[in-house]
């Protein structure tokens, strides 16, 4: 019996092993087919494959996304969050910094008065998901480009949805499309395009935010405005002194010397935790000093996070450019301070006595700078925001009185819009590399999300320059456009708020290639270039490293597709080609070009390089087409001729 029960267990034991190997085994399978399914998911995800004969026209609209969206987060970083600033703040001059009058921009106050103001995050991405939805349209044109060889049908109007996410922008774009070629071979929908912008635009404007609710709680820059005046000797706060002569001083000198002091002294502070260098050698009356060894050091580095770690890529810098400041003393009169003089009695008749104390109401903008460094996932943004600093009684001054809210403005169509003009308005146009004037500019003027054409530009004053001279619609922070064949589009801010300002437009000149072409070489020989095949088609796009220059073409060539190229300057680039057999991606490049402005004189031609993967699976072709910016450094960069 005892055996027997033995045997039992052991068979019991055996089973139970096996069993539980089983189930490992399968665990394992498990964890393999899910690893399998997402890794292929990533690189789907990365590399969206449509049909290849409309590969070039879904990578139009995803550059025009692109462009449209990276000329709106620009926007955004330049005045606080704004692209199209609301009629109540435009209509405000305490709401605003007049930051470069010449130009008429404008950057609202995010405090300012008591008054709180800041855009929140919603309410920036919906300004730029607006920006994108109005202006794709201007963009894309019509599909030109492609209609020598598709008619392109949109069967719904674009709807587009961004999203700050913690590393980047994405934007998407439902827009349906049917695309027909003219041969009568291809009928085909497409609906689902977007791009990601490699900015981190949520966490610069979490660091902004963050730096502007500390402002108001810590009281930093009253403070730092308070001891500059207070140890200044040129400016009179308290003191005594034996002497029989009064005193005097002009508040317009102390305003004048504050200034001074502010601009001068104001770039120094420091986030504690951002990217600063404090080996950095200031000035003072007996020669240098490292800032770690200064008063800044004790004074000036401002903790606002106890993670200081965590802006470490960013900079933050503060700056007041002798912008209007409000400044009064007590007690004054007419502008002039004077102390008050005490005589001694009896014995001490001769001896006099001087006493002052003043107590200052100061009121200065200050502009906050927070630049997000570019590292190998993320691109350089830079987001600048303005307040006011406030010190009333020598004591500082933020009590709240409101909080602006952020709403939607009504819907106002670009006609109506464009037909309403008021002031005369003069742009010159001239060649940026050369400074000659030059006519027949395509002129646009922007607004906010409305786009009016003005016209051509033509000789003014008898021949005496270039340019237009016309009544334009109201707007206090305007962009005029300028394109003509042979340069590259230039932008420049306005403000038609008043009549007869003018503005210069200065355009970039570009030389265009019609003839080029494209020449492939084996990923296992790529050391050996060939023509592409019959059925092979390439679509080629230019881009403008850190500018907003674009190129796009297609070869062999169709229609009246040049490449251009920035013409009088040294010149970097990033290259993307794709080729497509009928069927499939089959190869393409990846990669930076530089051109130097002497390589194009006397070049005719452009030979771009691809690399071709062969016969392979579809695992395989996913897998070439995710490193194909690896697989191009093993062929030649694009070459002049």
């Amino acid at each position: 019996m005892s055996k027997k029960r033995g045997n039992s267990i052991l068979l019991s034991n055996s089973k139970a092993q096996v069993a539980v190997f089983i189930i490992t085994a399968l665990v394992i399978m498990l964890l393999g087919l899910l690893y399998f399914f997402y890794q292929r998911q990533a690189v789907e995800k990365e590399v969206e494959i449509v049909q290849p004969e409309i590969a070039p026209i879904k990578l139009y609209v995803d550059n025009c996304i692109k462009s449209v969206a990276e000329d709106g987060l620009e926007r955004i970083g330049l005045s606080g969050g704004y692209i199209n600033i609301p009629e109540r703040i435009n209509n405000d001059p305490r709401a605003y910094l007049l930051a470069f009058p010449a130009s008429g921009f404008k950057i609202p106050y995010w405090w300012h008065e008591g008054i709180e103001a800041i855009p929140t995050q919603d309410f920036i991405r919906q300004q730029l998901t607006e920006h994108i939805q109005n202006n794709l349209e201007n963009c894309i044109n019509k599909f030109e480009p492609f209609s020598g060889r598709f008619e392109v049908n949109e069967l719904k109007e674009a709807v587009v949805d961004v999203q700050f996410n913690d590393n980047d922008v994405s934007v998407s774009l439902k827009y349906p499309l049917e695309i027909i070629s003219k041969e009568g071979s291809l009928k085909n929908l497409i609906q689902n395009f977007g791009y990601t912008i490699p900015i981190r635009f949520k966490k610069v404007y979490e660091l902004a935010k963050l730096i502007m609710e500390r402002e108001n709680k810590d009281y930093f820059l009253e403070k730092r405005t308070i001891d500059l005046y207070s140890m200044d000797t040129d400016i009179p706060t308290t003191d005594v002194q034996a002497t029989c002569k009064a005193k005097v001083w002009q508040l317009s000198s102390i305003k004048e010397k504050l200034q001074t002091l502010l601009r001068v002294n104001l770039p120094y502070l420091r986030i504690k935790g951002t990217d600063y260098n404090p080996s950095l050698y200031v000035p003072n009356p007996g020669g240098k000093s490292v800032y770690s060894e200064t008063y800044f050091q004790q004074h000036y580095i401002w903790e606002i996070d106890k993670d200081s770690a965590k802006y470490k890529d960013m900079k933050v810098s503060f700056a007041y450019e002798n912008w209007p400041m409000q400044i009064y003393a007590r007690p004054s009169e007419n502008g002039i301070l004077r102390s008050n003089s005490q005589k001694g009695t009896d014995m001490l008749s001769f001896f006099c006595l001087h006493i002052w104390h003043f107590t200052y109401d100061i009121d200065y903008p200050v502009v906050v700078t927070v630049f997000d460094k570019e590292t190998e996932n993320n691109k350089a943004y830079q987001f600048s925001f303005a307040f006011k600093v406030a010190v009333d009684h020598n004591q500082p001054n933020r009590i709240n009185t409101g909080t602006t809210l952020f709403e939607t403005e009504p819907d106002v169509s670009s006609e109506d819009y464009c037909s309403i003009v008021q002031n005369e308005i003069t742009i010159f146009t001239a060649n940026n590399a050369t400074g000659d004037d030059i006519r027949d500019v395509n002129l646009t003027f922007v607004c906010g999300r409305f786009y009016c054409d003005m016209g051509q530009s033509n000789w003014l004053s008898f021949g005496a320059a270039a340019g237009i001279t016309k009544r334009f619609p109201y707007c206090v922070n305007g962009i005029i456009k300028g394109s003509r064949q042979g340069f590259e589009e230039a932008k420049s801010f306005i403000q038609t708020d008043v009549d007869g300002r003018s503005y210069i437009l200065t355009l970039n000149p570009v030389r265009e290639f019609q003839n080029y072409k494209v020449v492939k070489h084996s990923l296992s020989s790529p050391g050996i270039a060939e023509e592409l095949a019959p059925n092979e088609k390439a679509s080629i796009l230019v881009k403008g490293k850190n500018t907003s220059f674009e190129s796009f073409a297609v070869y062999p060539k169709e229609a009246n597709f040049p490449i251009r190229l920035a013409d009088a300057k040294d010149s970097s680039y990033e290259v993307t080609i794709y080729v497509i057999d009928g069927e499939n991606i089959v190869g393409g490049y990846i990669g930076d070009w530089k051109v130097g402005k002497d390589e194009l004189k006397g070049a005719d031609e452009i030979v771009f390089h691809v690399v071709e993967q062969g016969p392979a699976s579809d695992d395989d072709k996913f897998l070439f087409i995710s490193g194909l910016s690896s697989y191009s450094k093993n062929i030649p960069a694009p070459e002049l001729k």
